[in-house]
C-alpha cells in the first residue's frame, strides 16, 4: 500500500490554522454582543456576602483587660521568684483578676451573648476568655509556708476546679451550642488548627484528668489549713504542691514563663485568625482600671527590684 504523501497535506492544515485562528481572534474582539440564549451560564455574584468575623466584648477581653492580665501575671511570676515576700499581694490581686475574667465568662454564657454586639456567643471567644484565665493556675505554688498563703491557696484551687469544671462542659457540649462560623473555628497549638476537630478531642481527654488532681490538691490544700500545720511549719518550706528546693523552684518558673508566652499567642492568634472585631483599643473606664491596677502593681515590683539591686551594689562597694 502507498505511503501517504504528508506534502500534499501541509498546504491545506495551514490553511485550516490560519483560518482556525482567524475565527477565534474575530469572536473575541467582535463588537457585537453575544446573545445570552447562546452565552454560557455563569455564576452570578453575590450582591451582599456576608462579612468575615464578629464584634467582640471589649468589656470582657478587650485590649486594656489583656494587658492588664498580661502585666499582672509577669509581675506575679516575677515576684515569686525574685521577692516571695510580695507574692501574696499579687497573687491575691491575679486572683481578683482570674475571677473577673471567668465572671463574665458565665455570664456572657447564661445569657447566649445576647447582650454583646455580636447578639450570640461564638466558640472562639470562650477559648479568648479560657486562655485568660489560666493565668491563675500557672502562677499557682511557689510561696512558703503561712496560713495566709495556704487560705489563698484553697481559694485558688476552688475557681481553678470551677473554670475546668466549665472547660469540660463547653469542650463535651458548649462548643455545638455556640456559633462557629467557617472563618471563625481556629484555635493555636503551635500552629493554626480546627477547634471542632482533634484539638478538641485533645482537651476531651486532658481536662478531665486534671480536673482530679486539681482535685487532689484543693484536698490537699483544706488539710492542712483544718489542722493548723501552717504557722508551725518552718519558713520556707513548701506546701500545698509548692516547689521544696531552689532547682524545682527555677524549673517550676521556666515552665511558668513558657506557659505565660504560649497563653499571649494563643490569645492573641485566636482573636486575630477568627476575625474578632473591636477589641484592639483600649476604651472605657472597664477596660483602663484593670490596666492601671496592673500597671501600679508592676511598677511598683520593679521598683522594688530596682531599690534592692542598688543597696546591694552600694553594699558591695563599701565592703574594705
Amino acid at each position: 500500500m502507498p505511503r501517504p504523501n504528508l506534502s500534499s497535506l501541509s498546504l491545506p492544515l495551514a490553511h485550516l490554522l490560519v483560518f482556525s485562528a482567524f475565527a477565534v481572534v474575530h469572536a473575541v474582539t467582535s463588537p457585537f454582543p453575544i446573545s445570552s440564549s447562546s452565552a454560557l451560564p455563569q455564576r452570578r455574584a453575590d450582591p451582599d456576602p456576608q462579612p468575615c468575623g464578629f464584634d467582640g466584648d471589649d468589656d470582657i477581653y478587650g485590649l486594656g483587660i489583656r494587658l492588664g492580665v498580661y502585666l499582672q501575671w509577669l509581675g506575679t511570676m516575677v515576684c515569686s521568684y525574685l521577692e516571695p515576700e510580695e507574692a501574696q499581694d499579687m497573687k491575691s490581686i491575679n486572683l481578683g483578676f482570674q475571677a473577673s475574667v471567668f465572671g463574665g465568662l458565665l455570664y456572657v454564657t447564661i445569657t447566649r451573648g445576647s447582650t454583646q454586639e455580636a447578639g450570640q456567643l461564638h466558640a472562639a471567644e470562650v477559648w479568648v476568655m479560657l486562655s485568660l484565665c489560666t493565668a491563675g493556675i500557672l502562677t499557682f505554688g511557689g510561696e512558703p509556708i503561712k496560713r495566709a498563703f495556704v487560705i489563698h491557696g484553697v481559694f485558688q484551687q476552688v475557681l481553678n476546679l470551677a473554670i475546668l469544671s466549665y472547660s469540660i462542659w463547653f469542650v463535651f457540649a458548649g462548643m455545638d451550642q455556640m456559633a462557629h462560623p467557617p472563618c471563625s473555628r481556629y484555635a493555636f497549638f503551635f500552629a493554626k488548627v480546627d477547634m471542632y476537630h482533634w484539638h478538641r478531642l485533645l482537651w476531651k481527654i486532658s481536662t478531665i484528668p486534671i480536673a482530679i488532681f486539681m482535685g487532689f490538691h484543693l484536698f490537699q490544700c483544706i488539710n492542712r489549713l483544718r489542722d493548723q500545720e501552717a504557722e508551725k511549719v518552718e519558713e520556707g518550706k513548701a506546701s500545698c504542691g509548692d516547689v521544696s528546693n531552689l532547682a524545682r523552684a527555677r524549673t517550676w518558673t521556666i515552665w511558668q514563663f513558657f506557659g505565660f508566652g504560649f497563653t499571649i499567642a494563643s490569645t492573641e492568634l485566636l482573636i486575630q485568625w477568627n476575625h474578632i472585631h473591636n477589641v484592639h483599643s483600649v476604651e472605657g473606664t472597664g477596660q483602663l482600671i484593670p490596666l492601671i491596677v496592673a500597671c501600679v502593681g508592676f511598677i511598683r515590683i520593679v521598683h522594688n527590684l530596682f531599690t534592692a539591686a542598688v543597696e546591694e551594689l552600694v553594699f558591695y562597694a563599701t565592703l574594705p
